[in-house]
């Protein structure tokens, strides 16, 4: 799979969003630029987005269904105002979305899925499960994985920086150590795969690496899951407290989950 120079920029930017802003703003980036006429679905029919552009694509969706119905009623020559109003049932957009679709988004509380939303097959009105997410959307979604798994080892850094054990850093521990470079060196990795593999890069044997078929972005993204497990093992507690770092990896989980193949995942050793 080569991927166009344009849909790379915006992968790479996502990345860098990710490490530097966090997921909401990153995903926002990559959801605009990929896909930006519908809620990008997984192939179980889930969508997982910023609450922001659940908003605007239902508004999109509503003004779309106005126009068709006054297209309708030109055509027949019978007054708009005698059609009756389009039903939104299944948009979980504004408050007043229907109460089927409201446990599948998640509410600004500083949860794991703050400002994010859930979309399940039955939500999206008259679009629903045929909005697939495009060609490129799991290749750009371990992108932006990357980047919160950086932004993770970021934090991980400065956490245990400001701790110490018998006078001196944690970060000098030699267990500490080792697998903050572990982790460096999982990260190397992944991006080498994920520039080939975007690339089309080619050696004397023929393609660097395999295509990037769905079994091996699910190794991928179960490599960048363990990466993440392994920092917030370092983390201890902290990761998991509400001002810690673990409800981000969480949610980035959640992407890897929703955007996944349909069947079981792949392991590392068998990519």
């Amino acid at each position: 799979m080569t991927v166009p120079p344009e849909i790379r920029e915006h992968c790479l930017r996502a990345r860098a969003s990710a490490r530097t802003d966090g997921l909401v703003p990153a995903l926002t980036l990559l959801v605009r630029a990929l896909s930006p006429e519908a809620p990008p679905r997984g192939p179980r029919g889930h969508a997982v987005l910023p609450r922001e552009l659940l908003e605007e694509f239902a508004a999109e969706e509503a003004k779309e269904a106005a126009e068709a119905a006054a297209r309708e009623a030109a055509s027949e020559h019978v007054p708009v105002t005698e059609i009756p109003a389009t039903p939104t049932t299944g948009t979980p957009s504004a408050p007043s979305a229907p109460e089927a679709s409201r446990p599948a988004a998640a509410a600004d509380d500083g949860g794991p899925l703050a400002g994010l939303a859930v979309l399940r097959p039955e939500d999206g009105g008259a679009r629903g499960a045929a909005d697939a997410a495009p060609p490129a959307w799991g290749w750009a979604l371990a992108w932006l994985r990357l980047g919160m798994s950086e932004r993770l080892r970021d934090a991980c850094l400065a956490h245990l920086a400001a701790r110490q054990s018998e006078g001196t850093s944690l970060l000098m521990q030699q267990m500490v150590k080792g697998t903050l470079a572990d982790v460096l060196l999982e990260h190397l990795e992944i991006e080498g795969v994920l520039d080939d593999l975007g690339t089309g890069r080619t050696g004397p044997l023929g393609p660097l690496r395999p295509a990037a078929d769905d079994r091996h972005l699910a190794g991928l993204q179960e490599q960048i899951t363990r990466t993440d497990r392994a920092l917030l093992r370092l983390l201890g507690a902290y990761g998991f407290t509400a001002e810690g770092p673990g409800a981000g990896a969480h949610a980035s989980e959640l992407l890897a989950d929703a955007y996944g193949a349909a069947g079981p995942g792949t392991g590392r050793e068998d990519a």
